[in-house]
């Protein structure tokens, strides 16, 4: 007996490779020693950048952030998002499977009651014997069936474990939605809110130009500057004022697609989310956990892991048609079709025993079904070890981009300071005719251009952040449904027995 606790596991970095070995290991008995995954170890979080520590990924990662409007919109997407109200009633009706597979352990029964009017051929040949005119009558058939299937192959046994692992493997769907719609959310949100603040920062820098442009003028009508020098400060103005527009639209496709993702029809203006022009911070490092609790929280791996059990538990449902079916039946009903002689005792008939059958000219349908689903077993461990590989990836690939995000927003930090102190020599050189007016119309192009990139690169880097997190499986550990068998529940994966 194998036990795979995911929420006991202590677990540092270097346990993931061990982990999924074991993890390999553990599903044996599901799969056939051809169908094991194949897995070398690995470690995705074997190096942390800077700003990101191993402390655990809280639950709720949103609320990292200390943002009011950023939770009730998350928790608004939870209660009404459609897509995720579709997942719930798809979760229910794999439920409703697995009773109607529980059903099927107990006995079946069936009551029927005929009723004809005419003429029986018992009727017909009394008749004829005594040489008579059989007559027309109603004529009653009742009778009462039961039957037991026993279950000597595991047959029903594993049709319901079968049911049970696909009902949690559509909870573990779900899952991955509200992982998705989360992370979609805090993602609408943020985007709307940088772009909010991108257009703060425009309006401030199409004002310190426009502050220059009346300056320019000024000079101009004093005979200290040019028409030309005029006109080029008047340029920058309008270059300024064009992309304000575009980042309003930007932002108002952010706010209906919020919209969309919470249920609602549009966000009233003038709300904390339409008015949103500050980008929320994450005033701490980035908590990533360790590599096993990365695999542990991962919706789309539990669900692979569901699958292939799945595919496995019809391996031996296939099976066990290839061997007899043993049925234990009974049956009651009355030999005579007149109303006023059924209940007489010698009118009822009755039988009880078992019933033998086995399909035995016809094994070559039986076993292609075999193969077929050992074959079907085969596909689902190649897609349990892409989703483990995928998970690895993805992680990889969400914090060498968020090092690089990060690495890149503290050079614009740096370039924009510098470029801010620029721009005050320039126009205290310019002032003293130290140096000419060209030298000044660069220093505050490039002061506002590294402004609007410092803005983009905060929105960018707050994307990336929630990228990381989604990559983590961030937001739900443990499911709000859970399965009705506890063996496959979500806090707990335990493995046992062996394949015959």
């Amino acid at each position: 007996m194998c036990s795979l606790s995911f929420s006991a596991w202590p677990g540092r970095l270097s346990f993931l490779g061990g982990a999924l070995v074991l993890l390999a290991g553990c599903s044996a008995w599901v799969t056939h020693p051809s169908a094991r995954p194949h897995l070398q170890p690995a470690d995705a979080l074997s190096r942390l950048p800077q700003g990101v520590s191993a402390r655990a990924l809280p639950e709720r990662w949103w609320q990292l952030y200390n943002d009011p409007e950023l939770d009730e919109l998350v928790q608004q997407a939870l209660a009404h998002n459609r897509d995720l109200a579709a997942a719930q009633a798809h979760v229910q009706a794999m439920l409703a499977g697995i009773m109607q597979a529980d059903a099927e352990r107990w006995p079946s029964t069936r009551a029927s009651l005929g009723a004809a009017y005419g003429r029986t051929a018992d009727d017909q040949t009394l008749a004829e014997a005594t040489e008579r005119q059989a007559p027309s009558q109603w004529a009653f058939n009742p009778g009462f069936e039961l039957a037991y299937q026993v279950d000597v192959w595991g047959q029903v046994q594993r049709t319901l474990e079968r049911s049970q692992v696909q009902a949690a493997a559509a909870q573990d769907a779900e899952d991955l939605l509200r992982v998705t719609v989360v992370a979609q959310t805090t993602r609408a949100y943020v985007n709307a809110c940088a772009l909010g603040a991108r257009a703060k920062v425009q309006r401030h820098s199409l004002q310190v130009v426009g502050q220059s442009l009346a300056l320019t003028d000024r000079q101009r009508r004093a005979g200290v500057a040019t028409d030309l020098e005029y006109r080029r400060m008047q340029a920058l103005q309008g270059e300024t004022r064009a992309l304000l527009p575009m980042l309003e639209a930007r932002r108002q496709a952010a706010l209906y697609e919020l919209a969309m993702l919470t249920g609602v029809a549009d966000l009233e203006q003038g709300t904390g989310v339409a008015a949103c022009d500050v980008v929320p911070q994450l005033n701490a490092e980035l908590p990533v956990g360790d590599g096993w609790q990365l695999l542990a929280r991962r919706p789309d791996i539990r669900k692979a892991e569901r699958v292939l059990q799945a595919a496995s538990l019809q391996v031996d449902i296939a099976q066990a048609d290839l061997y007899p079916k043993v049925t234990f039946g009974a049956s009651v009903s009355a030999s005579s079709h007149r109303p006023h002689e059924l209940g007489d005792s010698s009118a009822v008939m009755f039988g009880i025993g078992p019933l033998m059958t086995w399909q035995f000219p016809n094994w070559r349908a039986n076993r292609a079904r075999v193969n077929q689903a050992r074959a079907l077993e085969q596909v689902e461990v190649a897609q349990f070890e892409a989703s483990v590989l995928n998970a690895l990836k993805e992680v990889r690939q969400a914090l060498a981009l968020y090092d690089g995000e990060r690495q890149h927003h503290a050079a614009l930090s740096q370039a924009l300071d510098s470029s801010r102190q620029a721009w005050t020599l320039a126009q205290i050189n310019y002032n003293a005719g130290s140096i000419g007016f060209l030298d000044v119309l660069d220093s505050e192009r490039e002061l506002v251009r590294l402004q609007a990139a410092r803005a983009d690169a905060d929105g960018q880097l707050l994307q990336r952040q929630i990228a990381l997190f989604r990559a983590l499986g961030g937001g739900w550990q443990s499911s709000s449904v859970a399965a009705p068998v506890d063996s496959f529940s979500h806090a707990s994966v335990t493995f046992s027995g062996t394949r015959p």
